[in-house]
């Protein structure tokens, strides 16, 4: 292997950009974990962004989907149906239904070395962190299924052992507020024990009100956010050569969804019938009908997430060179998703939907570390068993018959309701009212999934320079699933059945040269798969699943420091081919955006380019640059229908151009350190959702900058303090960040700003 760097650290800085402390004449070592051991950054032939507690607090980071609008190669749209669930997607490789638990994802969620199947929860509040690793391209080998696109490691921070509390407080605009409180505990016999609670709420920035609401019904404001969050964090190292690790962790979120606005035309929604329609093409912070433009409540109840999970690592150093670890991961949520889409579709009406999620799953990783003489290795086995029951109803809430006889969909509430312009002077509106939602019906689904792997992977030093890495990863994949429904005849979700069996072998051969100390390139080979599944929401025969999508990866890479180790740049080409693509197509996203057939396609490509860029330009200025460049393909893109659409069709959320710019500017005093913080993230147009007959669906460019303004290291009281001042989306830019159909758009939320204060002792 390569020589240790000369000054290895156990500081984790922004691999993209930042670094801890307020000294940058020289750039700090990057410390990583991605290989399951510890190494440097710059030593391992991996594309990386990691991230440290420093970077976290300093950025803003205050839940995942702060990280994804930070990392160019990294997309984490909001689920359109959940206010408390991200589809992740890296190189334009990912999963837009990510609440479905019969379609897997395409990126790996690990929280300890845990993974986590599903996303729901994934906003939970970042609040006990020591660092964020978001590894780029496949990872098949040492990490498995369902890591095509890559994988984003959540490393929480260990009991120190010393008696220490740290406070954060903090409020801003929106009605917003945060709290998250840290204690570790003196060593009590080899024992260490942290504790850490975290609390937060932010009033919903949409305000959900109208002349038509109903007293006693729920009303809840979109965007809304109430967290709680508990973590328990047990040591113990008191024999020689063990360490044990457990964590409990707990939250309880109540939120809303996005607020789709209608976008369409203005003579949609029945315009022979209501000629006067309002369309919506920039942000609203108020609820509104597009019949008329007026106020308009919509019934909305909040959805509510529990979320909880335990860890529990050994680590048994049997000799000089050998190690062997053990990773047993629960995890178990329950979801309660509600979402009314606002009259915001076509078709004259306003869709609810209902979504209700029990899941848990358990899994067991061992892991057998070792080296000998120029060779290090690890080889492992795997055992992971989930089990989910998704139940879904949906509504076109309250049919209001006119004089003629057609029907207009108001999605409101049971009670007669004002006209939908807003006026009270005829409370029929000249019309009967049908005291009754029209319920399109419910189905349920159940699913079972069982897997396990054996894996390898050995690095040899063949040279002094040259390093000969081989991975094989072996996976034995079985699920099961079933949906059934409420037997209505008019229910277009029907019964059935599909299951599957299969196992799949994943390669990794590299070639690293270390030309210089500082100065190394390498070749990469890499394959992977997703795992197939049934099609959810689709109105076909729910038996015919699809199959599983395979990927194979060549990269070559290149890691850097320059100046005296001031400048530091790393990069990355690489070309992926897709083969049995999976890929959503909605039959009719005008009137029927519920239903989602999913199918295995061609064939597809991507090839990119990215670059992280690390300058210490000064002895107390850091800047830091990253960018992303993907053009995507599509070949043989047959659909359901029978349509070639190979010459349209391409990735979504597959951005060609992306970057992030950020700088950190410390001036230090005799009372502390100032520091100014700022980011600005921006990203080219990108598709929302699969081609349809319909035309691309495309979320427009758009640019995010954010700024920190804090000084810290007062001491006072016998602690240390830290007053911050934030704002996010500085500019308050207001582009649509996603799209549903032609017509339905949320937006970005407006400027967010706050003051922090942080006290430890």
């Amino acid at each position: 292997m390569k020589a240790n760097r000369k000054r290895l650290s156990a500081a984790v800085v922004l691999a993209s950009g930042l670094a801890t402390g307020s000294a940058y004449a020289q750039l700090e070592e990057v410390i990583v974990t991605a290989q399951k051991r510890t190494e440097s950054l710059q030593d391992i032939p991996v594309a990386i962004s990691a991230y440290d507690a420093d970077n976290i607090e300093s950025m803003g980071l205050f839940n995942a989907q702060d990280v994804g609008a930070a990392s160019p190669s990294l997309q984490m749209p909001l689920y359109p149906t959940a206010g408390n669930n991200m589809a992740l997607f890296i190189r334009g490789i990912g999963n837009a239904d990510s609440i479905v638990i019969t379609k897997d994802p395409t990126v790996g969620v690990y929280y300890d070395g845990v993974y986590a199947a599903r996303s729901t929860g994934l906003l939970a509040e970042l609040s006990d962190l020591e660092r964020i690793e978001i590894l780029r391209g496949p990872q098949g080998t040492l990490y498995g299924r369902n890591t095509t696109g890559g994988a984003v490691n959540f490393i929480n921070a260990k009991p120190t052992g010393e008696l220490g509390f740290k406070q954060l407080l903090g409020a801003g605009n929106y009605g917003s507020w945060r709290s998250v409180s840290h204690l570790n505990l003196n060593d009590m016999g080899g024992l260490k024990a942290k504790f850490t609670a975290s609390f937060s709420e932010r009033d919903g920035w949409v305000d959900n009100e109208g002349p038509n609401a109903v007293a006693g019904l729920d009303y809840t404001d979109y965007y809304l956010r109430e967290t709680e969050g508990y973590r328990v964090a047990l040591r113990f190292d008191g024999l020689q050569n063990l360490v044990v690790d457990y964590s409990y962790d707990y939250s309880d979120m109540n939120t809303a969804p996005g607020y789709f606005q209608y976008s369409g035309p203005t003579g949609g929604l029945d315009p022979a019938f209501n000629p006067v329609t309002s369309r919506f093409r920039t942000r609203l912070e108020e609820t509104r009908t597009p019949t008329g433009g007026g106020r308009f409540a919509y019934y909305l109840p909040e959805t509510e997430t529990e979320v909880q999970g335990h860890n529990l690592t050994i680590e048994w150093v049997m000799g000089d060179h050998l190690t062997l670890k053990s990773i047993t991961g629960y995890r178990e949520f329950e979801d309660d998703a509600s979402q009314n889409f606002s009259q915001s579709f076509d078709n004259a009406g306003s869709l609810e939907i209902n979504t209700v999620t029990d899941h848990e799953q358990f899994s067991q990783e061992l892991q057998l570390i070792g080296s000998y003489d120029r060779l290090h290795w690890v080889a492992g086995a795997y055992y992971f068993d989930e089990e989910g029951n998704q139940a879904e109803r949906q509504y076109l809430d309250r049919a209001t018959v006119d004089r003629t006889g057609i029907i207009a969909l108001d999605f409101t509430s049971f009670p007669p309701t004002p006209c939908s312009d807003g006026s009270t002077a005829d409370p029929f509106c000249s019309d009967f009212t049908l005291f009754f939602p029209l319920y399109l019906g419910e189905y349920v689904v159940d699913t079972d999934v069982e897997s396990w792997a054996v894996f390898g992977q050995a690095t040899w030093s063949a040279t002094e320079r040259l390093d000969l890495t081989l991975g094989l990863r072996y996976t034995d994949d079985e699920r099961s699933a079933v949906r059934t429904n409420d037997g209505l005849l008019w229910n277009s979700f029907g019964p059935g059945a599909s299951d599957s069996n299969l196992d799949e072998p994943d390669y990794t051969a590299i070639a690293d040269y270390q030309w210089t100390e500082n100065i190394s390139t390498y070749i990469k080979y890499s394959t992977g798969f997703r795992s197939g599944g049934s099609s959810r929401n689709s109105l076909a025969d729910f038996s015919r699943a699809f199959d599983k999508e395979t990927l194979e990866s060549y990269e070559l890479g290149w890691k850097t420091e320059l100046l005296d180790q001031r400048l530091r740049l790393n990069g990355a080409i690489y070309h992926m081919v897709i083969d049995d693509v999976i890929l959503d197509y909605l039959p009719d996203p005008v009137n029927s955006p519920q239903f989602v057939e999913v199918f295995n396609s061609g064939e597809a490509t991507v090839d990119g380019l990215e670059l992280d860029v690390t300058w210490a330009l000064a002895e107390n200025f850091l800047l830091g640059v990253s960018y992303a460049y993907m053009d995507t393909d599509i070949d043989d893109a047959i659909f359901p229908d029978g349509s070639d659409r190979s010459d349209t069709t391409e990735l979504v959320w597959a951005p060609e151009h992306a970057y992030s710019i950020n700088a950190d500017w410390d001036i230090p005093v005799s009372y502390g350190t100032y520091r100014l913080h700022a980011d600005y993230a921006w990203q080219d147009d990108q598709l929302a959702l699969a081609n349809t007959n319909f035309g691309e669906i495309t979320v427009e460019a758009y640019g995010l900058l954010n700024a920190r303004f804090s000084l810290s290291g007062l001491e006072m009281m016998g602690g240390d303090w830290q007053l911050a001042l934030w704002a996010k989306n500085l500019q308050d830019r207001d582009n649509a960040n996603y799209a549903i159909g032609t017509t339905a758009n949320t937006f970005l939320t407006p400027r967010m700003y706050g003051a922090e204060l942080v006290f430890e002792f």
